[in-house]
């Protein structure tokens, strides 16, 4: 800050010189001089205002009733390995209810939309933001404009002793695959296949996912024939199922799917694994009613019909009743 006072004061002097001295040569010369600090000083404060003020949108989620909305917003740019800065903004349509600062050390990286997790509650939004060099925080900003900020004992939702399971595992799986790489050599093609194995919806052959598809039909199942939120809302409907993956990987399917016929647009039942739902007895799908338009992309954000529990060992089914996160 010093060095930039001197800057502006040594720039200010030159266009001053230029102007009161009348020596031709010694005119040019503090004109020269002056341009130059002063296109110097415009790059710096270009260069200032990025880092420290320029306000840019990450990421936006909205209640599943559509009434609230929710922006993470990067302030400046994490300068080396700094923290980064950011805001979220919760709004009721275009209404703003409250601005909430933060501070992301996440070894210098930027604020993304890998960087938190958005859970709408009732009367408040749950916000998880995931830093390297952090606890996860937790920021609660409530409809009525209050918020609360908690520092959790977790990092990237696991306790620290969970992340030592992993990181031993990790270590293990490393060395294993080692292993393998040094005996490669010997193996030929149908060796190597056999090692990865998916199945004809794309699932891979593991026990997980195998049990995956097996509730996802389950489930399904209970919807067509028991439901009444489905029975009602949707009465004489083909029923399909469509196993698929979302792009992180979690397992969903297509249930139901309507074509309106004269605009061509498109309304799909998704039942989707709830991957936040953690419970070593039950494992928890939600029903969600898709909107696409005529050309697939997406019309508005989806909405919650209902959730569904399911025995792991039983694969006994209950229908919850509830349109909220919980």
């Amino acid at each position: 800050m010093v060095i930039l006072f001197i800057w502006i004061l040594l720039s200010v002097s030159l266009v001053i010189g230029c102007i009161k001295v009348h020596n031709t040569i010694i005119k040019g010369l503090f004109g020269i001089l002056a341009g130059l600090c002063i296109t110097v000083l415009c790059f710096v404060g270009i260069f200032y205002y990025v880092i420290v003020f320029k306000v840019s949108n990450v990421d936006t989620s909205v209640s599943s009733d559509g009434e609230y909305s929710l922006t993470m917003q990067a302030v400046g740019e994490p300068l080396f390995f700094g923290s980064a800065d950011g805001q979220f903004i919760l709004k009721k349509g275009e209404k703003r209810i409250s601005k909430v600062k933060f501070s992301l050390r996440d070894d210098g990286g930027n604020i993304s939309q890998d960087t938190w997790h958005v859970t709408w509650k009732k009367n408040q939004v749950e916000i998880i933001i995931y830093g390297e060099e952090q606890n996860d925080e937790q920021f609660l900003l409530f409809f009525d404009g209050k918020y609360k900020i908690n520092e959790l004992n977790t990092k990237y939702g696991k306790t620290l002793d969970e992340l030592n399971e992993i990181a031993e595992e990790q270590t293990e799986e490393e060395q294993n695959q080692q292993k393998k790489t040094e005996k490669s050599h010997s193996l030929d093609d149908a060796d190597e296949e056999e090692n990865t194995k998916y199945d004809e919806d794309g699932y891979p052959m593991t026990e997980e996912y195998q049990r995956y598809k097996k509730e996802l039909a389950e489930v399904s199942d209970y919807i067509q024939t028991k439901s009444d939120v489905f029975l009602d809302s949707y009465p004489d409907t083909k029923y399909q199922l469509e196993f698929r993956l979302t792009s992180k990987g979690w397992p969903f399917a297509v249930i139901n799917k309507k074509i309106d016929e004269n605009t061509g647009a498109v309304t799909e039942l998704h039942l989707l694994y709830n991957e936040s739902h953690i419970d070593e007895e039950t494992d928890e799908y939600v029903l969600q009613e898709y909107y696409y338009d005529s050309d697939n992309t997406e019309a508005a954000s989806p909405a919650i019909v209902d959730f569904f529990l399911i025995q792991k060992d039983t694969l006994k089914v209950t229908d919850e009743n509830t349109k909220e996160w919980h």
